[in-house]
């Protein structure tokens, strides 16, 4: 008795199918998620373009009848009595920011490349006990922040806000980096230190 061999069309067929329905399913998911995203930008945009000072979202309007730029004037020239400092709140935000920035991936950078080289057995732990520290609500540090920061001189300072910053990022920057000093092979260090 002999067996005709089955094809692997169905098969195939299928995975296909399946296959086809899993990037249209991922291509809606993306659809949905960008139009949540620029949503609230997009109702900005329309705010700032409104010259009724924001009127326009109450109407049903999808644009302004009468776009305007007036907004934006007003804060590029501080002439509004609530943009006085604009520039001046705007160059200490880029300040922050930017320090934030630069301190956060440095001492990240290091710490994760130390943890990384150490070759201890319990690293995972080191790394962890850092990550707890996101489970402390950063309302609970307000006070602790005060006194430390009160201590040191640095209240209404830019210093300060930046400390804070870099204290809350680098948890977070060294667990990233990490995987990234791990790629970095040991070899490296054992030919450095036979060249010296």
């Amino acid at each position: 008795m002999s067996i005709a061999p089955t094809s692997g069309r169905p098969a195939r067929r299928r995975y296909g199918l399946r296959r086809v329905l899993t990037e249209a399913g991922s291509v809606m998911l993306g659809v949905v998620l960008l139009i949540w995203s620029l949503t609230p930008v997009y109702n900005m945009l329309l705010i700032a373009l409104d010259p009724e000072e924001g009127e326009v979202e109450f109407t049903g309007n999808i644009w302004p009848p009468e776009p305007s730029l007036e907004a934006f004037w007003e804060v590029v020239t501080q002439e509004a009595r609530y943009l006085e400092d604009f520039w001046h709140q705007f160059g200490n935000s880029l300040c922050i920011g930017l320090l934030t920035m630069l301190l956060t991936v440095l001492i990240g950078s290091l710490a994760s490349f130390a943890v990384g080289r150490m070759r201890l057995s319990k690293s995972s732990l080191l790394i962890n006990a850092a990550l707890l520290t996101y489970a402390i609500p950063a309302s609970f540090l307000i006070f602790p922040f005060y006194r430390f920061m009160h201590g040191y001189g640095l209240l209404n300072n830019l210093w300060a806000v930046i400390a804070a910053d870099v204290t809350f990022a680098a948890p977070f920057a060294i667990l990233i980096l990490q995987q990234y000093a791990r790629l970095i092979p040991f070899e490296l260090d054992d030919s450095e230190a036979d060249r010296k």
